[in-house]
């Protein structure tokens, strides 16, 4: 257990400063963005990465496919499993471009979009993504975390550069849209680079048993991973259904801030979820270890939410200026609500890793209890933070009764 925790601790080291220099980048971003945009178009473009996001992570968990075949596969195997793996991404793209286009007049309608070039740029960002996304499986599931970092924070590094320079040109929603396509080109290609000793000719290789395979389980996975993406993402576009393009800025700005801490816990999941599955093939003691964690992360969540909690007004006044302070109420909310929201993204992680399937129902039943919510009860943009908090804390507690070991 020891040399576990060791090589545990180490390896978040690695992801943990991937995440802060992608929050780093990622932030600067968007404090830029929402400046130069005000409150109105900004509240537009997070609602638009909002959606991208959850497209992303609701059709494309394929990165969890691979890191746990990666895992228990012969090493000898990986080249050919590489090649299947670029076919399925590729089938799964033109089905995903036939899905969001014919969609697009419903997703202008319920977000109240009318510009349908900016949606026509939103959908390139999950094409791109899933290709990355893969390799990035890949990496995670030979415990690669040094180039997995790497390509993960250089993402946001290349967005930030490419995003601020069209903004700043003139190209507004568009181009803040437009930053994270290239962002995505630039981390796939250096994932290549990492990877390359492993592609051979042909790139694409047909195995229709292997196909059939990955296709069963990145549905299965998806409806963990886009459980709790449909959680953190579905709020913003929600509020924008139901409130006004300022009120969306306000809570895009309170979002943005107030979620920083499940960013931060991303280090440790995206470690914790090999490190279960491996811990689970060798017939080693898992549950102990995985409330180590979770005890960890607690205690750097309350801190966390306590800085935002009593420092709300200077991070409003300092980072977004004094177009959002209507916001400072709204991130005093999202500081308490982001404990048990952080919290389940561990948990999400674990459920996978071990494949408890009752906690993926308990999950998506509090989503919808969530979005009806919302529906019943949203005098004001606060409930959304309100409602959040309450389901995800029953997300969370509820997880500790579907244990299965």
């Amino acid at each position: 257990m020891k040399r576990t925790i060791i090589h545990f601790i180490k390896n978040s080291f690695y992801v943990l400063n991937s995440v802060i220099f992608s929050m780093i980048f990622n932030y600067f971003f968007h404090l830029y963005v929402s400046r130069a945009l005000g409150p109105e178009e900004y509240g537009i473009y997070n609602t638009l990465i909002s959606t991208a996001t959850l497209v992303i992570l609701f059709l494309g968990s394929i990165n969890l496919v691979v890191a746990k075949e990666v895992v228990i596969l012969d090493k000898e195997k990986l080249k050919d499993f590489l090649h299947q793996l670029l076919f399925f991404i590729c089938f799964f793209v033109i089905i995903l471009c036939i899905l969001l286009f014919s969609s697009v007049k419903y997703i202008s309608s319920f977000l109240h979009i009318k510009d349908l070039s900016l949606l026509f740029i939103t959908f390139l960002i999950p094409i791109t993504c899933i290709f990355l996304n893969g390799l990035i499986g890949v990496l995670q599931g030979l415990q690669f975390f040094r180039p997995f970092a790497l390509v993960g924070f250089s993402s946001q590094f290349f967005r930030m550069i490419w995003g601020i320079f069209l903004v700043s040109i003139g190209y507004g929603v568009a181009g803040a849209l437009l930053g994270s396509v290239l962002g995505f080109l630039f981390a796939l290609f250096l994932a290549i680079c990492f990877l390359k000793k492993y592609l051979k000719w042909p790139f694409i290789k047909f195995d229709i048993q292997k196909f059939k395979y990955l296709m069963f389980k990145n549905f299965f996975y998806s409806a963990y991973i886009s459980a709790f993406s449909f959680l953190i993402y579905i709020d913003v576009p929600l509020v924008k259904h139901f409130f006004s393009d300022y009120e969306t800025g306000l809570y895009s700005a309170s979002a943005l801030l107030g979620k920083v801490p499940i960013w931060l816990v991303g280090c440790i999941r995206n470690v914790l979820y090999p490190k279960i599955i491996e811990m689970k093939k060798f017939n080693q003691s898992y549950f102990h270890f995985y409330l180590f964690v979770i005890l960890i992360c607690f205690i750097g969540l309350i801190l966390c939410a306590s800085g935002f909690y009593f420092l709300a007004p200077f991070f409003i006044k300092i980072l977004f200026g004094k177009a959002y302070l209507n916001a400072i109420p709204l991130l005093k909310l999202f500081a308490l609500t982001t404990i048990p929201l952080s919290l389940v993204a561990i948990a999400v992680n674990y459920a996978l890793a071990t494949e408890n399937r009752k906690f993926l129902y308990l999950h998506w039943i509090c989503n919808f209890g969530f979005v009806f919510s919302m529906y019943a009860f949203h005098p004001s943009v606060k409930y959304a933070i309100i409602w959040l908090g309450l389901w995800s804390s029953i997300i969370f507690i509820g997880s500790f009764f579907l244990e299965k070991n």
